[in-house]
């Protein structure tokens, strides 16, 4: 008897559900926005971690007072790369380039532009240091010293400061000097 009574009550909350489904209107579809996905499957020894890519690294703020003669710089500030997933056995280290436009005056510095990029600064440029303190020219082909990777999540850690470049030397054709009398 039980089982027969518990039988017809789920057949009654079905055809409940079903109805309440049959009352509802017709589905109305809007247009909220667009949802892009973005990833690569790569056959290498690490993943860069989602935080790593497309970071922004912030520089800070300095006044251009303190930028008087030429190899100024400010304090080294910490940057770092997560790689996630990493096998050892696939490659023991991992090495890092990075490129961008280059400072006019000193190929070895990022050149610095305005928030619009439609302006770049004279005068300063981004160092980036890898972990032995060594600069990295923004060229995409002056990789870091090489880091050893373990079994797992790895941290790349880097520096970067502003500095003040050399001037540009300009060619000059050179007088000589006349003779004395």
């Amino acid at each position: 008897m039980k089982h027969k009574l518990m039988t017809s009550t789920i057949a009654s909350l079905m055809f409940v559900a079903g109805a309440a489904v049959a009352a509802d209107p017709t589905p109305v579809s809007v247009s909220g926005g667009t949802i892009h996905f973005e990833g690569k499957l790569v056959n290498a020894a690490c993943a860069v971690s989602t935080k790593s890519a497309d970071q922004t690294v912030t520089l800070g703020q300095y006044r251009t007072a303190s930028f008087t003669a030429i190899g100024n710089t400010t304090a080294q500030v910490p940057f770092s790369i997560v790689l996630n997933d990493c096998d050892p056995k696939v490659a023991a280290t991992a090495a890092v380039a990075f490129s961008g436009q280059a400072d006019n005056t000193n190929p070895n510095l990022l050149a610095v532009s305005s928030a619009d990029n439609s302006t770049t600064a004279t005068g300063v440029g981004i160092e980036i240091l890898d972990n032995t303190s060594s600069p990295l020219k923004p060229d995409g082909a002056t990789f870091s010293a090489k880091q050893s990777l373990v079994e797992g999540t790895n941290t790349l850690r880097f520096t970067h400061a502003i500095r003040q470049p050399p001037p540009p030397r300009r060619q000059a054709r050179l007088m000589p000097t006349p003779p004395l009398s």
